[in-house]
């Protein structure tokens, strides 16, 4: 029997697995991407995502023109307090004046209010687009590995057949309850199942209380429920449960979900149609490790986190990003497989400081929605800019200097340019459009120089060439202008200077100014990084 041969194969078809096998076609490198269920779902799950996801998805073919289409019709989400939605003393969260303008971070929304159900169609639409091999309605069985592939039996649920894939590499996307991770024998950490939710999906008129197309997340302190509405007829309802005083999912009767919706409203009248309801745990588990021989984890395989902040899905593109550019730069013989080895190293403290912070967020939270904070404390434990945009990593594949502190995190409103931080927000212009620095990244390395450094420019061309790397070279003051004289001061160079920027917006090495030999500068800094 013939066995197929593929480069990476994905096992699990959400944010984490769709996300994984776009960022790979990308570059190069065309995957098997694996799901079991045969269709895609349709329920909006989980909504928002940040700054740096979507910074992300942006560098991504296909996926920057759908998700801007799909933001031309969303709405900043409104939050609010109240009894009910009928309530006319329900009370607005609005950021109280004087806060920082997150529009000075980035170019993208400070906040993308898309649903996971709108984002998991544009990256799938993405993937066949790119040439992904996606296959529904298919399981992985078993796996067994060695020191050159990965050997996987496959199952169609339809049909029974089975056959048998090697990959390179094995991406575990599947989720939570990761299949991938218990026959690997990996432990998760953690509390475990910390919380039960009943989620009901319902449709009904709402205009009565809100304007149409009205986006509001309303919390209802004390009735352990809240609300979120999306902008369309559609509707989600999250509502707590406690197993220890012997409540269970099948006490969630049509009835119940009817009455509980009403009551949410408000109007123990109003026509009202359940679309959807279903148990949903609230989990805080992290994974012993991220890594087994040529299988990774990523997502909530690796780690699962209370959906309260909203996070656990950014954390899960962010993972599947930055497995994906190492793994393509690996097998296209750009980077050593040592490289492998640091996506770990950075992700795990990422991961550890948002799952704490989330934790805490649940235990002042009723539904999904915390029953009282104010936006403005900078000790109320809500996801901020510092957490997904502020970040350090810290890696051989960061070139990190020598009087460096150590920090995993960094105000991004004052950003320090410091190797292993992302790269920070510069509106740069070519003549008659402008642009932001992000819009340079994400396809391979990218070196920015200053206007007194000529050198650097040459030099990045002859090592690209040299070492087969993907490595593009700007002069900032030359043909891109920066108005605001801001790029300098961000990035924490002089005019002579440079960064080198890695294909996630990182910043891995910086060199303060004029070089004596720029060409052997860069050289040694990319054979450190990539692990050659």
């Amino acid at each position: 029997m013939s066995v197929e041969r593929v480069p990476v194969l994905v096992v699990g078809g959400a944010y984490t697995g769709l996300t994984t096998a776009v960022s790979l076609a990308a570059r190069g490198v065309r995957p098997l991407l694996v799901e079991r269920r045969p269709h895609a779902s349709t329920l909006p799950k989980a909504w928002g995502l940040n700054t740096r996801s979507q910074e992300l998805l942006n560098t991504l073919p296909g996926v920057a023109r759908r998700l801007r289409a799909a933001l031309g019709e969303a709405q900043w989400p409104r939050m609010s307090h109240g009894v009910s939605l009928a309530d006319p003393q329900r009370t607005f969260l609005d950021p109280e004046a004087g806060q920082p303008d997150p529009h000075l971070l980035s170019s993208v929304p400070p906040l993308a209010w898309v649903s996971q159900a709108q984002v998991e169609n544009i990256l799938r639409v993405s993937a066949e687009e790119a040439g992904v091999d996606l296959r529904l309605g298919t399981e992985l069985v078993s796996l067994a590995q060695d020191e050159e592939k990965v050997t996987a039996t496959l199952r169609e649920v339809s049909t029974g057949r089975a056959y048998t894939v090697e990959a390179d590499y094995l991406v575990a996307a599947d989720g939570n309850t990761s299949g991938v991770r218990d026959m690997l024998g990996i432990p998760v950490h953690g509390g475990g199942t910390i919380g039960h939710m009943y989620i009901i999906t319902f449709e009904a008129d709402l205009t009565r209380y809100v304007e149409k197309g009205a986006v509001e997340v309303i919390g209802m302190p004390g009735s352990g429920s809240s609300f979120i509405l999306d902008g369309s007829e559609r509707h989600t309802l999250w509502v707590d449960y406690f197993p220890e005083r012997g409540e269970t999912p099948e006490d969630f009767t049509p009835e119940r979900c009817l009455e509980r919706v009403r009551a949410a409203i408000g109007d123990p009248e109003i026509d009202v149609t359940i679309v959807n309801a279903r148990f949903f745990p609230i989990n805080h588990k992290l994974a012993e490790r991220f890594r087994e021989g040529r299988v990774f984890l990523a997502g909530d395989a690796a780690h699962a986190c209370p959906p309260n902040g909203g996070q656990g899905g950014n954390l899960a593109i962010q993972d599947a990003y930055d497995l994906s550019w190492r793994l393509s730069l690996v097998l296209t013989g750009q980077a050593g497989p040592g490289l492998l080895d640091t996506y770990e190293s950075e992700r795990r403290p990422v991961v550890t400081i948002t799952l704490e912070r989330e934790l805490e967020l649940a235990k002042i939270s009723e539904g999904r929605v915390p029953a009282s904070y104010n936006p403005a404390d900078p000790h109320a434990p809500i996801p901020k800019p510092k957490e997904y945009l502020g970040f350090r990593y810290h890696s051989p594949a960061v070139h990190t200097e020598a009087d460096d502190d150590g920090s995993l995190q960094e105000d991004p409103w004052n950003p320090t340019g410091r190797p292993g931080g992302r790269a920070p927000h510069v509106v740069l212009s070519d003549g008659p459009r402008e642009f932001s620095t992000h819009d340079l990244f994400g396809r391979g390395f990218v070196l920015l120089a200053g206007h007194e450094a000529p050198g650097w420019v040459a030099a990045a061309e002859k090592v690209a060439r040299t070492l087969g790397v993907t490595l593009t070279a700007h002069r900032i003051g030359d043909r891109l202008a920066d108005s605001d004289n801001a790029w300098c001061d961000r990035y924490g160079v002089g005019p002579a200077g440079a960064t080198l920027i890695r294909p996630d917006a990182v910043v891995a090495w910086r060199g303060k100014r004029a070089a004596d030999d720029p060409e052997g500068d860069l050289t040694t800094a990319l054979n450190a990084i990539l692990a050659r």
